[in-house]
């Protein structure tokens, strides 16, 4: 995406002044900074805090205008004078995506679609670009799923499995690349949908994923095609605890569950969530402070 974004300049004489003038601006701007001016900023030795802030498109002066000028009278200081000027056009998400470099969880080599590098022998290749939905392998939970999926899928080729909060897609792409066998994939973000059957295209696997948009399990869709000999749900811990019932019921008899997206100190209390309904601790793996859950049912 293309953001035209204009800067504007107030240099004024002190900090009060300009976090008064910040007050007055503040709701009509995208952003703003308030910093002591380089020595020699202004026409003279009191202007030296200044003010930026930043605006979608030319400033409205005919709604900010009025606002510095009532913030000047409050203040007892001359108006200053506006100095605004476009930055450049940017693609923030191309920007972004220079920034990744790719990822090695496992047998899972994740990069992105611009990546010159070549994967290692016998790696697991999945594309994921940097954009608008959760999920590029770079954070911990992601991380930490791929590699108890990696080990899992040694042991065992699950036959009907479900990403729960699927983000981008990534953990059920890996699935079905691994198991060459269609993964059901749900999130409850409509835009985290669109962008996991994109990545789902990319990489050749959109026969075997079709994501839906839908909170928790209660879509028809999802219900209908459990039971589930694995789930994966890479979600926060609160929403883990309260899907607890519904995920146990949807996981097959001797099934597995992975979860993720809780902090090691909130392992205790979604652990608990699901002893409850009857799964059982099989491992887990901690990486930065998160981690993965590995439970049988």
């Amino acid at each position: 995406m293309i953001a035209q974004v204009w800067k504007t300049e107030l240099l004024l004489p002190d900090e009060a002044t300009a976090d008064a003038f910040g007050a007055a601006v503040d709701g009509f701007v995208l952003g703003q900074a308030t910093f002591e001016a380089p020595d020699g900023a202004g026409a003279g030795p009191a202007k030296r805090w200044s003010l930026e802030f930043y605006t979608d498109g030319m400033p409205d002066w005919g709604v900010l205008g009025p606002r510095i000028a009532l913030a000047a009278a409050e203040c007892g200081v001359a108006e200053p004078e506006p100095h605004a000027a476009p930055l450049p056009e940017i693609d923030w998400v191309a920007e972004n995506q220079k920034s990744f470099s790719p990822i090695r969880a496992g047998r899972f080599y994740v990069h992105q679609e611009f990546s010159t590098e070549n994967p290692p022998p016998g790696a697991v290749e999945l594309i994921v670009n940097a954009g608008t939905a959760f999920g590029t392998g770079t954070h911990a939970t992601t991380r930490a799923c791929l590699l108890m999926l990696d080990a899992l899928l040694k042991r065992t080729r699950p036959r009907n499995a479900l990403d729960l909060g699927c983000g981008t897609g990534i953990l059920a792409m890996g699935l079905a690349r691994t198991t060459h066998r269609p993964v059901a994939a749900s999130d409850i973000d409509p835009e985290a949908v669109r962008v996991a059957a994109e990545n789902a295209r990319l990489n050749g696997l959109a026969a075997y994923l079709r994501p839906v948009t839908a909170a928790g399990l209660q879509d028809r869709r999802l219900r209908a095609g459990g039971p589930y000999d694995l789930i994966v749900a890479n979600i926060l811990a609160k929403p883990l605890r309260a899907l607890a019932p519904a995920i146990a019921r949807a996981c097959a008899p001797g099934g597995r569950v992975i979860l993720s997206g809780l902090l090691i100190e909130q392992e205790a209390m979604v652990l608990n969530a699901y002893r409850t309904q009857g799964l059982r601790l099989l491992g887990r793996r901690r990486i930065d402070g998160w981690s993965a859950l590995l439970l049988a049912g």
